[in-house]
């Protein structure tokens, strides 16, 4: 046997011997595989040594050697390594090799047979078929709730942008009507008591020979209690309700609407709404609080009155008079509710604006009591104040984030306020 040695020389890296393991994988750093010795006397190039018959073996000089193990097919170091690296396309497919037999390593004769895995083919739209089917389902919608739509628009502020987007929706409205499309959403409505039931007049408010108030409040006969209101009132009246009923000598009912107010009738009609309320509920007293949507430009015949004007003033003291009037029909009480300090400056100006308004409005009505709340949510400076101490001094937080609702503590604040006025009014026992 030749012992063939490193050639420091020649630059080539030993081999062994065609013996028994003259076909392992000698992995030493990053160099590449080993150059396969030339083939043995009388065996073609490239001849797997498995072609062999059974009876032929390899000379040894140990008789007691292993098996010799199948030796890889001669090619250039250079393929071998490129193999290793990257198999190839075909046998992540378990295809066979080039000149390694049915796949060699990465073919099946390793895992056995893989089915090849299809996946079901999408069918894929277009971006103008997908734009399509949803402006389609918009305009489906649409015209499902159109009128629902057309007064979440008619509350807007006046302007251009309103009218052009009452205009656009005009024909919808149409079209959903004389479809019967609006069904649904009248149905649903009415199952929740939001439809547009029939109205009373003001007629139907009977002024009795014997006023409302005064009277005595008790368990049997309690005070009947209306509270109305924009989204304002939604804590307040909530907080309200809760405090008077738990005297079990108030039986109180809340109505309010978010984004509501005396300014926009054409959004919600407060004053048929309180007429209907006199009718059907029959209140001894109501509490208002409104304010918080009415600081925004007018409709007044035909005009736009821009707000905070004396046009404007007059014509918002009119209204609020006017619904004093409705609500004190009949020996009534109205308990008006002044606004808060609110955060913003100039937003502020305009709730102050009104606030005077209620007040001055409220002098000339006969059983209406105008409750201030502005300086029972400012801090000791006079300023608006997020924290405010309760009964035991700490503080409590008294606003909503926009600086303009209530916390339910807040709620809680300006209903014990209100509450104790109706009290004393009535001359109902003071709670503690």
């Amino acid at each position: 046997m030749t012992d063939e040695r490193h050639d420091e020389s020649s630059g080539r890296l030993p081999f062994a011997d065609d013996g028994a393991a003259d076909d392992l994988f000698v992995w030493d750093g990053l160099r590449p595989p080993p150059r396969q010795a030339d083939p043995e006397p009388g065996r073609v190039p490239g001849e797997s040594r498995r072609s062999r018959a059974p009876h032929e073996s390899r000379p040894s000089g140990d008789e007691g050697a292993l098996p010799p193990r199948r030796a890889a097919p001669a090619r250039g170091a250079g393929d071998e390594w490129q193999d290793w690296l990257d198999p190839g396309e075909g046998a992540q497919r378990g295809e066979p090799a080039a000149g390694d037999g049915a796949g060699g390593p990465f073919g099946p004769d390793a895992l056995g047979h893989v089915p090849e895995r299809r996946r079901p083919r999408r069918r894929r739209l277009s971006a103008g078929a997908v734009l399509a089917a949803m402006l389609i389902g918009f305009f489906v919608a649409g015209l499902l709730d159109a009128k629902a739509i057309e007064t979440a628009v008619k509350g807007k502020p006046l302007g251009t942008a309103r009218s052009v987007q009452l205009a656009l929706l005009k024909p919808m409205v149409v079209l959903s009507g004389a479809l019967q499309l609006d069904r649904p959403a009248e149905a649903l409505n009415a199952m929740l008591g939001r439809g547009d039931a029939a109205h009373h007049s003001i007629a139907e408010v009977k002024n009795k020979a014997k006023p409302k108030w005064p009277r005595k409040i008790t368990r049997k006969h309690p005070l009947r209690l209306y509270i109305i209101g924009d989204s304002m009132a939604q804590v307040f009246g909530s907080s309200l309700e809760n405090l008077a009923e738990e005297t079990h000598l108030v039986k109180a009912k809340l109505d309010y609407k978010v984004s509501s107010g005396l300014s926009r009738p054409d959004f919600f009609d407060w004053p048929q709404r309180m007429i209907d309320q006199i009718v059907e509920f029959g209140p001894d007293a109501t509490a208002v609080l409104f304010g918080a949507n009415d600081g925004q430009n007018v409709l007044h015949k035909g005009k736009v009155l821009e707000v905070g004007s004396k046009a404007w003033q007059e014509v918002y003291a009119k209204r609020v008079g006017k619904a004093m009037d409705i609500l004190t029909k009949g020996g009534r009480r109205a308990y008006w509710v002044g606004n808060p300090i609110m955060r913003d400056p100039n937003y502020r100006e305009r709730i102050s604006m009104m606030d005077h308004i209620y007040e001055a409005e409220a002098k000339k009505q006969p059983g209406v009591f105008y409750i201030p709340t502005w300086a029972l949510f400012a801090n000791e400076k006079g300023s608006y104040a997020e924290y405010l101490p309760d009964a035991n001094g700490d503080p409590v937080l008294m606003r909503a984030p926009d600086g303009i609702h209530l916390s339910r503590a807040g709620g809680d604040r300006m209903a014990r306020a209100v509450l104790e006025v109706i009290e004393q009014d009535w001359g109902m026992p003071q709670q503690p």
